[in-house]
């Protein structure tokens, strides 16, 4: 039951930010076996979570039930009232919990309410699944930032292409297909100024048969130089489009691109650049929970050095770009992921003429 909770709460994964996406399932228990007479998840936005939504399709049969929820219901009044509150107001007798809520706010609370009102509470059950699954609000909450993933897309020989400033597709349709997959299940995809520079990219949800809301197109861009005619700004006032400045950027440029629909976030600058654990930081501040990496090289190689990464995506082709190409990680190899003790192998699969490896670092 409570990895069909998980599953359902997949469904909205990438547009309940800030709010975690949750998953619950409302059971009676009965002579031949359980019957359910509730399911819910977050909504898109982030309300009414999951909890709410499966009491009220399970009406007056939650009475007596047994819910099964990923996250420990909430005890804290936001704009909604505590889900806990709504438990124990519905007479459920059992609440299954795969993990506690690290949000200070709740961290316990929710299920010492429960209890009060005389409930059987079982916590910790799928917890390590449900620590991945809720890994976004989990490193907000505890890190202030953003869960990280990087997709790489890498020739046989570890290159992404032939040089600098000329395009090159890697990786095959299938690829393509399966990377949408991954973009719908993220609140924002970012990538730096170099790649928007080659691509002129849109960084929308191209899928067939799919309408999910548009992650957040988010351009590391330190002195705010992205062209006023790319593909990004001119669509910025229908999908959301923000531009991660430094704080020495041009403000006739920044207030360019505000005219123009984009949100334009100011960061401190590093070495070479943009300090990028200060990006990621002021995407926590935002709301983000979850931002898939797509590009270039050098954030790509930050992400890594800086210990940022906490997922990585790398399709691997059989096509050879040779000497002069760019490499995948611009001051790393990758071995830097592929041989890394801070990183496991967790996914491994054969997408069209592609090889997908999946990596989680640990501990996540």
């Amino acid at each position: 039951m409570m990895a069909a909770a998980l599953r359902l709460g997949r469904r909205n994964l990438g547009r309940t930010w800030p709010n975690p996406a949750v998953g619950a399932i409302i059971v009676q228990m009965e002579g031949a076996g359980p019957r359910i007479v509730g399911r819910g998840w977050t909504a898109k936005g982030g309300r009414p979570h999951a909890e709410v939504r499966a009491l009220a399709q399970a009406g007056e049969e939650a009475r007596g039930a047994t819910v099964y929820v990923t996250l420990e219901p909430c005890s804290h009044h936001g704009l909604t009232p505590p889900c806990a509150d709504a438990l124990a107001a519905a007479g459920v007798a059992r609440v299954v919990v795969a993990m506690t809520d690290p949000d200070p706010r709740v961290a316990g609370r929710g299920i010492a309410r429960l209890e009060e009102a005389g409930i059987d509470v079982t916590a910790g059950v799928l917890e390590a699944a449900a620590r991945v699954a809720h890994g976004g609000h989990i490193s907000r909450v505890t890190r202030g930032r953003p869960w990280a993933t990087l997709k790489l897309a890498v020739s046989a020989d570890g290159m992404i292409g032939r040089r600098e400033g000329e395009r090159m597709l890697i990786t095959g349709k299938p690829t393509f297909d399966r990377v949408q997959g991954i973009r719908a299940e993220h609140d924002a995809i970012l990538v730096g100024i170099g790649t928007v520079d080659v691509d002129d990219p849109r960084l929308t949800f191209r899928q067939a048969g799919a309408t999910p809301a548009e992650p957040v197109r988010i351009i590391v861009d330190s002195t705010a130089r992205i062209r006023l005619d790319s593909n990004l700004v001119r669509s910025a006032r229908d999908v959301p489009l923000w531009i991660v400045a430094g704080e020495g950027a041009d403000d006739a440029g920044v207030a360019a691109l505000a005219e123009a629909g984009a949100r334009v976030l100011r960061v401190r600058s590093g070495s070479g650049g943009l300090d990028i654990v200060a990006v990621f930081n002021a995407l926590g501040t935002a709301g983000l929970t979850r931002v898939l990496v797509e590009g270039g090289s050098r954030i790509a190689s930050s992400l890594i050095s800086n210990d940022l990464a906490d997922e990585v995506f790398l399709f691997r082709a059989s096509v050879v770009v040779g000497p002069g190409g760019v490499r995948a990680l611009d001051g790393n190899a990758l071995s830097a992921i592929e041989r890394s003790p801070r990183y496991r192998l967790v996914e491994e699969a054969q997408v069209g003429d592609d090889q997908m490896r999946r990596y989680l670092r640990t501990p996540i």
